[in-house]
Order: structure tokens, then C-alpha cells, then sequence
């Protein structure tokens, strides 16, 4: 089947996506919205159902959405893929969940969400060993960050993982994610006209190697229930010495402050 098919077949799907998607957040009472996205990253992002995800790595969530985006394409690819790039690796974005239970996390609580979606972002690029460790990493309590009539905690936070170039770069799984992940961007802003070839890393022999993401993490307990992480990140690149997180995270924290947190 052509991947033109598969994006013909996805825009079909799409709205039947957007009903669905809806009421989950109508069921969880709020949503994000991004308002100022920085110019090196795709500027639209991806919502997506994370109450399985969650559920299956044993947080008490009754609901969850996640709302991401990366690197921006140049020359036909997203810079998330290229390891030359600042935004090698970077993920900007935030989940908005309704606990199952009413309970106070604790920010390394938190965290597992993290844990569950990278790990199952590199299940869909093809690692057949997801890792994500935050096994000698400390969390860095930096400030008070309010969005609107919500005030939170900022922290730098990070985690040792692998990236999600490798030798799955070609299989129909991630074929099929690369292509869902455009329809939903484009969903977010009709303006993109991504395709699912952009999305996806070019051929590669790599076997999805260790490395580390440093970045932000600001909670917001919105009610009782319902509470909102915010995340942005860069890497750190232990042989050359690179820190991308110190480029962008003043862009990063601009981001994430110009956040809506919406009522439903």
C-alpha cells in the first residue's frame, strides 16, 4: 500500500480522531492550547489518548492527554532526527490527566508519566529495548510559574535514555505513526501540510544509542483531580560536552509559560 493511500486513509480518520479526543477531554474537564511555540520547532502539535499508556505502567490515572511537538523540518526532515541539530532529541509539550484517586503526588511521581510515554514512543521507532532511567539524576527545585489564575513549580529535571534513530526507521509500524503523527499536526494547524516521511528518521544502521535528556518539568495541581505536567528538554552530549538544554531553555520556559490551560 503507498504511503499516499496511508495519508488518504488518515484524513478520513482523522475526524472520527477529533470526536473521539473531544470527549475525552470534556471527560477530563480541560485541555491545553499552545500559543507560542518557538520558531525552531513544528509549530502545531500532536494530541493523543495517553489513559492506556499510563494505566498499563500502573499509575492510578483515570484519564490522560498528552499534546507535543519537535524539532521543525528543513529540507524535508524534522530536526529531532539530526543528531548536528539543537533540537536533536527535544520534545516540547504537556499532559493534562484526572487521577483516579485523589492523591498528592510527588514530583518523581509525576515523572512516570514520562517514563511510560518515552518508553513507548521508542516501541513505535523500532528499539526493541526501550530504556528510560532517572537513576542518578536530581530534581531542582527552580521557581513559582503561573499560567493564568493556575500557579505551579518549576523544576530541571532529566533522565538517561536512548534516542529513536535506528534501524526501525523503515518498518510498517512506524511507517503507519509517521504518517498519523503529520494528519494530526496538520489537524492543529492546516497551515504544516506535513508528511509522514518528515517525521520519521532517514536510513540508518544505528542501534538506538544511550544518551541523556536535561530540561523543565512545571506541575500544576488545576483541582483536586485533574492535574497538569508541562515539559520541555535538550540533550547532553557526554563526549563532545554539548548542553542543548542551555540554548533552549529560556525559549523553552517562554513556551511553556504562554500556555492556556483550558476549561471544558
Amino acid at each position: 500500500m503507498t504511503e499516499a493511500i496511508l495519508e488518504k486513509l488518515a484524513l478520513c480518520a482523522r475526524y472520527v480522531f477529533l470526536l473521539k479526543f473531544k470527549k475525552l477531554e470534556r471527560e477530563i474537564g480541560f485541555k491545553l492550547v499552545f500559543r507560542n511555540i518557538p520558531d525552531n520547532y513544528i509549530n502545531g502539535w500532536v494530541s493523543c489518548d495517553m489513559t492506556s499508556t499510563w494505566k498499563k505502567a500502573g499509575l492510578a490515572v483515570e484519564k490522560g492527554a498528552n499534546y507535543f511537538t519537535m524539532g521543525h523540518v528543513v529540507n524535508g526532515d524534522s530536526h529531532r532526527f539530526d543528531p548536528d541539530s539543537t533540537e536533536y532529541q527535544s520534545w516540547l509539550g504537556g499532559y493534562v490527566l484526572k487521577l483516579s484517586t485523589q492523591a498528592n503526588w510527588t514530583p518523581e511521581e509525576y515523572f512516570k508519566l514520562a517514563i511510560a510515554d518515552q518508553n513507548s514512543w521508542l516501541k513505535h521507532y523500532g528499539d526493541p529495548n526501550p530504556m528510560t532511567s532517572v537513576k542518578g539524576w536530581n530534581l531542582v527545585s527552580k521557581d513559582k510559574i503561573r499560567i493564568d489564575k493556575y500557579s505551579g513549580h518549576l523544576f530541571e529535571f532529566g533522565c538517561t535514555t536512548h534516542d529513536d534513530v535506528g534501524r526501525g526507521y523503515k518498518a510498517i509500524k512506524l511507517r503507519l505513526a509517521s504518517i498519523w503523527m503529520a494528519t494530526l499536526f496538520n489537524l492543529s494547524n492546516p497551515r504544516l501540510k506535513l508528511k509522514g516521511r518528515e517525521l520519521r528518521p532517514r536510513i540508518s544502521d544505528n542501534l538506538y544509542k544511550r544518551l541523556k535528556l536535561s530540561g523543565y518539568v512545571a506541575i500544576f495541581d488545576v483541582t483536586e483531580k485533574v492535574k497538569v505536567m508541562l515539559y520541555g528538554n535538550g540533550f547532553i552530549d557526554e563526549v563532545t560536552h554539548a548542553d542543548t538544554f542551555a540554548i533552549l531553555k529560556d525559549n523553552l520556559l517562554a513556551a511553556m509559560t504562554s500556555c492556556d490551560i483550558v476549561g471544558m
